[in-house]
């Protein structure tokens, strides 16, 4: 059993679900234009992504370096949702990601194969200082429970943790149908540090339309009896996003 193959893969999981955060920028242009309305937008998204660092499970340590084209096989199901809402000088968002992947392999005791289920989800606020600046705040929620099926046997665990963050989004450029925004936050809770850093643009089609790209670096660091994930994530990400009038 190639244990650095499953924790690569798992690795790939949970850094799929963080999402890009992407067109948040654009339900703020919306929002300027009749500010006493509530305008809401849901996207849904992917972040393709390659990543670097090293995990734990179980004591079992390993370096992770591995591309985003390594999950496509072994992915089972997923679905990443987000909705932002803005009003006046406020807003919110929700982020939900759920995946599911089923790695296997054959091995001289017959076949292994690894059970990846991972939730995250992401809730925050967001205030607007002028046209250009705003904050952010929020929570970041995920588990992940892996499941290891060997011939007559299954062992397996279920780790969470909690971070709370908060950061800065800029909308330097913006015209009737591009815009291009910037975003950085750093936290921490159950991690010992988390940092997350976005550049992206987007093109609204018309009131209701949006697609947006977005290149998206994020430094986890957590580490839980002998769960350990210290892993950076980088890469491109894109999204299609729904205005509600």
């Amino acid at each position: 059993m190639k244990l650095k193959h499953f924790l690569s893969i798992a690795a790939l999981l949970v850094s799929m679900g963080l999402g890009i955060q992407t067109a948040s920028a654009q339900g703020v242009l919306q929002n300027e234009e009749e500010p006493d309305r509530w305008r809401s937008t849901l996207y849904v998204y992917l972040w393709a992504i390659s990543m670097d660092g090293t995990a734990a499970i179980g004591g079992n340590e390993v370096e992770i370096d591995s591309s985003f084209s390594d999950l496509l096989d072994v992915l089972d199901a997923a679905i990443s949702v987000r909705f932002e809402s803005h009003k006046g000088r406020w807003g919110y968002f929700l982020d939900g990601m759920y995946t599911k992947l089923n790695p296997k392999e054959n091995t001289p005791i017959g076949e292994v194969s690894l059970d990846v289920k991972n939730f995250i989800g992401e809730a925050g606020g967001v205030y607007h200082f002028n046209r250009t600046v705003q904050g952010i705040f929020g929570l970041r929620y995920q588990d992940m429970s892996l499941d290891l099926n060997l011939p007559g046997t299954t062992v397996g665990g279920d780790e969470n943790w909690l971070d709370g963050f908060i950061g800065i989004r800029l909308v330097p450029v913006r015209t009737d149908k591009w815009y291009v925004w910037l975003r950085g936050d750093v936290g921490g809770g159950d991690s010992d540090t988390v940092w997350n850093g976005v550049v992206g643009a987007g093109y609204r089609f018309n009131n209701r339309w949006t697609l947006a790209g977005a290149y998206r670096t994020l430094s986890n660091n957590v580490e839980q009896g002998g769960f350990k994930w210290d892993v950076d994530y980088s890469g491109l990400g894109i999204a299609l996003g729904y205005t509600f009038q």
